[in-house]
């Protein structure tokens, strides 16, 4: 088991179908956050979610996708 402080892993602009979406992990490294999402969304994980445009965030922040199509 990992010890440790948790990141939120943040992608931006993906997932697009009308609108761009987002994808989010939390994990304690980009490894780990890499592998959470190939395990759990292993069909969106192409180039399309490419993980070198990964926001970490470590500190209090806030994010939002308009909703809609």
């Amino acid at each position: 088991m990992k010890v440790g402080e948790l990141k939120l892993y943040v992608w931006e602009d993906v997932l697009s179908d009308y609108a761009p979406g987002l994808a989010v992990v939390l994990a304690h490294d980009e490894d780990e956050a890499q592998r959470i999402m190939k395990e759990k969304f292993p069909d969106y994980v192409t180039e399309e979610l490419p993980f070198s445009k990964c926001k970490v965030v470590t500190e209090p922040d806030a994010f939002y996708v308009y909703g809609g199509g």
